[in-house]
């Protein structure tokens, strides 16, 4: 631990109407739970006040989130993402989806009706940017650079690719020129970092370019863009949340059947579905946890489809990377923290062998634990001035 004092403890930020306060203050050092707007929404106590919020996500967010605020009392730091991009693809002609009601007949009256339905910032409602699509790109910046808001953060949805070498000076010369604060949200079927092996290092380096830029709708990535250089980022509650897939696509699941909850492992620093940990530990003591939610018990007793199981898992989970947020928090941004994130991925991959030993599968086992490649840049990347 550095021989910095721990962050003063701030107040929450509260819904307000009034356009002219910033988004990036605000916003600024969180990491922020994505809940799904298809469920009743409930005040989470995992969450940690000063470091953390929610971002309701789905076609029913505004609904969701005014019900957090006015009906369950929930006072933290709130965004509204309607995820218009799940099913809107952005043009040269409209980057922002187009209102259908008369009453939001703007992206500016959008904008300002997040804000009366519990926002702390607003997001525009930009439409996916498909690959290698620079008309479309540029015309965000056409369309951004006049809203005439300070509490707006510019949704950026892209494919992933455009954070390949091909594409990556393209975006960070966009991305440069929007005057607001940008939220990237990436997509691809299943892990998005794993697209290609430059992705993680492309990623920080736009975020070592350019200035106010977060990263939303992600995994442990949102840890990984905090430590270099994002403003805000978001954790997806449960893996559908944790990436996106183009307008049109349907999502590539492994398996057909019951759903099982996504297991955060402390030690490897990984998710993990229930049914795979409920398998792998059939025979041997299971990895334990003590968090809040655990105290000491296995992770492998997450294997049951019903609400309760999953609402532990999920507890389990926010309270895991929580603690890393609030820990990485006390730490200088910068080489400090750089250096500290890289230290606990090199630290998890080194679990690995002796997880895998230790159930009796040997150093280097077919079917035991892989240590996931973005974890791998994590710890390997340099840190970077």
């Amino acid at each position: 631990m550095s021989d910095t004092p721990s962050p003063r403890r701030r107040q929450p930020a509260l819904k307000t109407l009034d356009h002219t306060v910033a988004a990036v203050p605000l916003l600024q050092g969180r990491v922020l739970l994505h809940e799904n707007a298809v469920n009743l929404p409930r005040p989470r106590h995992t969450l940690d006040d000063d470091f953390s919020g929610v971002v309701m996500t789905g076609a029913k967010a505004d609904e969701r989130a005014f019900h957090l605020r006015s009906t369950a009392g929930y006072e933290g730091t709130l965004l509204i993402d309607s995820a218009p991009y799940t099913t809107y693809v952005a043009t040269a002609d409209e980057p922002f989806m187009a209102p259908t009601d008369e009453l939001f007949a703007s992206v500016d009256t959008s904008l300002a009706f997040q804000k009366a339905r519990g926002a702390s910032a607003a997001l525009t409602p930009t439409g996916y940017i498909p690959p290698a699509d620079s008309k479309t790109l540029k015309a965000v910046i056409r369309e951004a650079n006049k809203i005439e808001r300070a509490d707006t953060v510019v949704t950026l949805p892209i494919d992933v690719t455009w954070l390949n070498r091909e594409n990556i000076d393209q975006l960070i010369a966009v991305c440069t020129k929007i005057w607001h604060p940008k939220a990237l949200v990436l997509f691809r079927q299943f892990d998005p970092l794993e697209q290609t092996k430059d992705i993680p290092a492309n990623l920080r380096r736009l975020l070592a370019e350019v200035e106010h830029v977060a990263l939303l709708r992600t995994d442990l990535a949102a840890l990984d863009a905090i430590a270099h250089g994002a403003f805000c980022a978001g954790i997806g509650v449960q893996s559908s949340l944790r990436h996106a897939i183009p307008p049109g696509e349907k999502a590539q699941i492994r398996k057909a059947g019951p759903t099982y909850p996504n297991v955060l492992m402390p030690e490897l620093m990984c998710f993990k579905g229930a049914e795979y940990l409920a398998r792998l530990y059939g025979n041997v003591d299971p990895a334990t946890c003590f968090c809040e939610e655990c105290d000491g018990r296995g992770l492998d007793r997450f294997f049951l489809p019903d609400g309760e199981t999953r609402r532990e898992a999920d507890n389990h989970t926010v309270l895991t990377w929580s603690d890393w947020v609030t820990e990485m928090a006390g730490y200088q941004p910068g080489t400090p923290r750089k250096s500290w994130w890289r230290d606990k991925c090199a630290a998890a991959i080194d679990r690995y062998a002796l997880e895998n030993q230790r159930i009796g599968l040997g150093a280097s086992p077919r079917s035991g634990f892989q240590v996931p490649a973005p974890l791998k840049a994590w710890a390997t990347l340099p840190v970077g001035p």
